[in-house]
């Protein structure tokens, strides 16, 4: 897959473009099935799928002050459109005067003048141009008068549910990290730099692995999650996570992201690893003494190893191989 950094790097020569239309932060489910079908289009066609994203999110944009934590950044979107084959992803700066551009203007400059579309894909709830007018019945309209084909995926349901990026942000807030991963069609992963902790953990508990975290990225919710790491020597490592706060430490202003690395002997420091979230096993907790804390985690060490050996048939390497950086999804 080709990324391209702005519309005016598209090259003019593509023909036959489908195009996905949305910011598919997450790319769940159903953002999947409106760009499976753009591909599967393109393919039959003989032309070439692809996915216009805006950056920022508009959202973040719009909502003066109230920035939305997005599930996934381009480079997260970028492997899992490359995993669904999708050719292009452009990547189009958002702007005041994107923003401002009525539907009708950003059908004509955007859709037809600069990428020439042969076909438009999208979800049924898709808004577009100055607040939000343009709809899918709006896009059926142009396309019918100005030669290019609508395709509107109809909202995903998934166990009675509708599919979404802000119902999956809840479950991840609320520590339900399996429940998002069926919505997700993944597993919830983030990604970081390992940093120099204050060493305290070091000495007096567990060693841990201490990531960086990215404001703008969503964290699951605090608590002590079974995890899996990877992009460590080609290998996946089963771990134990605590998101958010310690207490125990008194530290009641920083959330971290440490892990203590099940069966690993060595140093991480300064190395991006994968960490991969399959299951909360509690609440963050006080406790009186780093001894007490020491001996919690045990139990949270033999919890995750006895939860592992349960789940050994639903998570398996090749489900898990997004820890080496490759196929996302886990599932078709």
């Amino acid at each position: 897959m080709e990324i391209i950094n702005n519309l005016v790097q598209f090259p003019p020569d593509i023909k036959n473009l489908h195009l996905a239309l949305g910011n598919f932060d997450g790319i769940h489910r159903g953002h999947q099935a409106i760009l499976k079908a753009a591909v599967r289009q393109a393919q039959r066609a003989g032309g070439a799928s692809a996915a216009l994203i805006f950056n920022p999110h508009p959202l973040n944009m719009l909502r003066k002050g109230k920035n939305v934590s997005l599930l996934s950044d381009l480079v997260d979107r970028a492997e899992i459109m490359a995993e669904l084959d999708v050719d292009y992803m452009i990547i189009e700066p958002f702007s005041e005067q994107l923003a401002s551009l009525e539907p009708e203007q950003f059908i004509q400059k955007i859709l037809i003048e600069k990428l020439k579309v042969n076909a438009v894909f999208i979800g049924e709830n898709y808004r577009f141009g100055r607040l939000g007018a343009g709809n899918a019945q709006t896009l059926i309209k142009w396309g019918h008068n100005k030669g290019f084909m609508t395709v509107v995926q109809p909202l995903l349901t998934y166990k009675e549910r509708i599919v979404s990026s802000s119902l999956i942000r809840k479950m991840l807030i609320e520590g339900s990290v399996r429940e998002a991963a069926e919505y997700l069609n993944y597993f919830f992963y983030r990604e970081g730099k390992v940093c120099r902790g204050s060493g305290l953990g070091h000495r007096l508990v567990y060693p841990t692995a201490n990531l960086t975290t990215n404001g703008n990225l969503l964290w699951p919710g605090d608590g002590v999650y079974l995890t899996a790491a990877g992009k460590i020597s080609d290998h996946i490592y089963y771990g134990v996570t605590n998101v958010g706060l310690k207490p125990t430490f008194n530290n009641y202003a920083d959330r971290t992201a440490e892990t203590h690395l099940l069966d690993f002997d060595g140093s991480l420091y300064e190395q991006t690893i994968r960490l991969c979230f399959l299951e909360k096993l509690r609440d963050t907790r006080y406790f009186p003494s780093p001894h007490m804390l020491r001996e919690q985690i045990a139990k949270d060490i033999q919890k995750a190893r006895d939860l592992l050996l349960l789940l050994q048939e639903g998570i398996t390497e090749s489900a898990l191989s997004l820890q080496a950086g490759c196929s996302v999804l886990r599932s078709s």
